[in-house]
């Protein structure tokens, strides 16, 4: 049994530095690679794409556009 105790500080800085990383890991995600790594089944967004719209609102930015399809000849 482990009865190391460490100081109170240390440990949340080491926390903080835990959530700062985190953060980061996730910030430097796309919106659709966020969203498929928050998708599961019963989501309350119920779809990737509902969850990708949401993540894109609340990061302040531009819906891509879909493409355009060819037209018919």
């Amino acid at each position: 049994m482990n009865t190391t105790v460490i100081p109170r500080t240390t440990a949340i800085h080491t926390a903080a530095q835990a959530l700062i990383s985190a953060v980061a890991e996730r910030a430097a995600r796309s919106p659709r690679q966020a969203a498929e790594a928050a998708f599961y089944p019963g989501h309350p967004l119920g779809s990737v794409d509902a969850i990708e719209a949401e993540i894109t609102r609340r990061r302040g930015l531009k819906p891509l556009a879909a493409p355009a399809l060819p037209q018919a000849a």
